[in-house]
């Protein structure tokens, strides 16, 4: 029992040991070079190894001097090692400017009532070497500058107002000329001419003709353009929504329109037609072909604006000679 009590004491007493041992403080430091030119920059590290709370104590901060050697910038970077502990890694930029051999003082870190401190470093500080050469040469004389474009330009057009008006100018003058390539010779808008939908119809209908599709075997595409046609000269002659109505709603509008009545049939023959080519499959026979085209070149003939009344020459005689009296 009391051999126990021993091994258990000395165990108490080994593990109360070891977190003090674990703790420790330790701090290097090192000198990327020892030996430089003065002016020139060279990096002190210290490392810092023991608790996470470890802080340095008296440091010189970024602007200040360590040993009369100017610290110009201070970095850090810490690891975590587990158990409480951290590694940190201070790196202190130094630039010394007078040459001389300079001792570094040791820099001190604490964690709570534990210090430790690097060891003292030497830096040997160069003097920079001076041109040898004792000749004295003579002053140089003016050198030509070479000219630049905007070294003619008047006084009056550097002003601040001056380039505005000029960079406005050459504005107006750029727009001009991209107006007047782009419109065949004048800067003017030209107003396009709206062709009636009578005349662009006839005109689509007789360039369908012309590109014979049907005779070629394209008989869907030949009814589609057909069957555009028609939609199209109904939406510009009599405002009849045609491309988005079924061939029965065209029909049925058609029939509704005392202009349009008597030639509904003539449109119905087409879009019979062009709607088994194109939904059924069906090979129409050149016969039908000429009788859809036919019947479209009939009813847009039937249902063309009629022409305005001349005035009468007589009426219009008297009407001015009235005026004049």
């Amino acid at each position: 029992m009391k051999l126990t009590r021993i091994i258990l004491a000395a165990t108490i007493a080994l593990a109360g040991c070891l977190p003090a041992g674990a703790q420790a403080l330790k701090v290097t430091a090192q000198l990327d070079s020892a030996v430089m030119t003065q002016g020139y920059c060279t990096d002190l590290r210290v490392t810092v190894l023991g608790p996470a709370d470890a802080m340095p104590v008296d440091w010189p901060q970024k602007g200040g001097q360590l040993g009369g050697v100017d610290v110009t910038d201070i970095s850090s970077t810490a690891e975590d090692l587990g158990n409480g502990r951290r590694e940190t890694t201070y790196t202190l930029r130094l630039q010394p400017f007078d040459p001389d051999t300079v001792t570094l003082p040791p820099l001190r870190v604490a964690s709570g009532r534990d210090t430790a401190e690097s060891r003292a470093l030497t830096l040997k500080v160069l003097p920079v070497e001076l041109d040898s050469l004792t000749e004295i040469h003579p002053m140089e004389g003016p050198v030509a500058y070479p000219a630049r474009w905007y070294d003619w330009v008047p006084q009056w057009v550097s002003d601040y107002w001056g380039w505005i008006l000029m960079g406005l100018g050459l504005l107006a003058a750029g727009i001009a000329a991209w107006l007047y390539w782009h419109r065949g010779g004048t800067i003017m808008v030209r107003r396009k001419r709206i062709v009636p939908p009578y005349e662009l119809a006839m005109r689509r209908l007789g360039q369908l003709r012309e590109r014979r599709l049907a005779e070629s075997g394209h008989e869907k595409e030949y009814y589609t353009e057909l069957t555009d046609i028609l939609r199209q000269y109904l939406q510009g002659r009599f405002g009849i929504n045609a491309m988005e109505m079924t061939s029965t709603e065209i029909i049925r509008a058609l029939r509704q329109n005392e202009d349009t009545r008597l030639s509904a049939d003539r449109m119905r023959t087409v879009l019979e037609v062009a709607d088994f080519v194109k939904f059924a499959k069906m090979r129409p026979l050149p016969d039908d072909n000429v009788k859809s085209y036919n019947s479209a070149v009939a009813f847009v003939e039937d249902t063309k604006p009629a022409p305005e009344p001349e005035p009468d020459t007589k009426d219009g005689d008297k009407k001015a000679t009235d005026k004049a009296q």
